[in-house]
């Protein structure tokens, strides 16, 4: 493993982070005059956020990985074009909710640009088994992880900070595997600047959140996370990583009794009872994280939020050394 690698990419972090200052500050600004607020759905009486703080994420995300990249070739226009596609997508729903049977259709468009680009091989790295051949299937697989991760990390933006803290303990612990890896020299780059522009997000993000990510914001995260495992070779640690989110929005679809909009659920998983989340007792209530995180008696916002967040540090840990013993089998 070749550490030097580690000090160029180390300037993705450096350039995105005040990028991102000041590219969601605008975002904010950008939102409050197009009336895209959201209700800040666990704070008492109705507080209305700017929703679309990812739109300063997507900007200081690919302006860093464009500067820093080495060469314009299959490996940076996947790590560009991918994110970018999915977070217009999800911008297109900050401004109007699309229908939930179609939308998970657009999100596995980015994987389609992936394959396009034959920027994949199709050989896993399995534990146990060392590399797979899956010619024909991965790509399907490819294309249609891409919707379930964008699904997976939406469902878990949803109280104050949650997605960046969720997020930050997969992309640091991401970085030595795409060391180990050998991955491109892009792929580690893109990952510094995406950390960047998390870390740039969470000090409008924590609490109490100045501004949401929104979908473009969650849809850039999830496509950049499934983008950087493709092209590193690290599918098995992202799986892994991804774990909290992904079972969270299978319990979810599977208590709604199918994909339907948030908007058709009449009955909250938690209550806000004077400023503390509690699960609702009404055993028809969805089933959520945050319901099981509250289960044990009411807490506040930022105790379920680093909680998310320690959940993500403990899969993403285990996510670390299933792919050494993946890496060395």
């Amino acid at each position: 493993m070749d550490w030097t690698r580690l000090l160029p990419a180390l300037a993705g972090l450096a350039l995105s982070f005040p990028l991102a200052l000041v590219a969601v500050r605008l975002s904010m600004s950008l939102s409050r005059r197009l009336n895209l607020l959201g209700r800040d759905a666990h704070k008492p009486g109705k507080v209305m956020v700017p929703k679309i703080g990812g739109l300063g994420m997507a900007v200081s995300y690919s302006a860093a990985t464009l500067l820093l990249s080495q060469a314009l070739d299959s490996v940076t226009a996947a790590l560009l074009v991918a994110p970018l596609l999915s977070a217009l997508i999800g911008l297109a729903e900050d401004f109007r909710e699309l229908n939930p049977v179609l939308k998970p259709v657009l999100l596995a468009l980015p994987g389609l640009v992936i394959v396009a680009l034959g920027a994949y091989d199709p050989h896993p790295l399995i534990p146990f088994v060392g590399k797979a051949r899956l010619t024909l299937l991965y790509p399907v697989l490819l294309v249609v992880s891409y919707s379930v991760v964008a699904n997976a990390v939406n469902s878990i933006d949803v109280v104050n900070g949650s997605l960046a803290l969720f997020s930050l303990p997969v992309l640091a612990l991401s970085i030595p595997v795409s060391l180990l890896a050998g991955s491109p020299q892009q792929v580690v780059v893109a990952e510094t600047a995406l950390l960047g522009s998390l870390l740039g997000f969470l000090v409008y993000n924590r609490y109490p959140a100045r501004t949401f990510a929104g979908n473009v914001g969650s849809n850039l995260v999830s496509t950049c996370a499934v983008t950087f495992a493709v092209l590193g070779g690290f599918e098995v640690f992202l799986l892994v990583a991804l774990l909290p989110a992904i079972v969270n929005e299978a319990i979810v679809i599977a208590s709604m009794g199918g994909l339907r909009s948030g908007k058709e659920v009449v009955k909250r998983p938690v209550l806000v009872i004077g400023g503390l989340i509690r699960d609702n007792p009404d055993l028809s209530a969805p089933l959520t994280l945050v319901r099981m995180l509250s289960a044990g008696g009411p807490v506040d916002e930022p105790r379920i939020a680093r909680d998310i967040g320690l959940l993500s540090l403990l899969s993403s840990s285990l996510a670390l050394i299933t792919f050494i013993i993946a890496w060395r089998s």
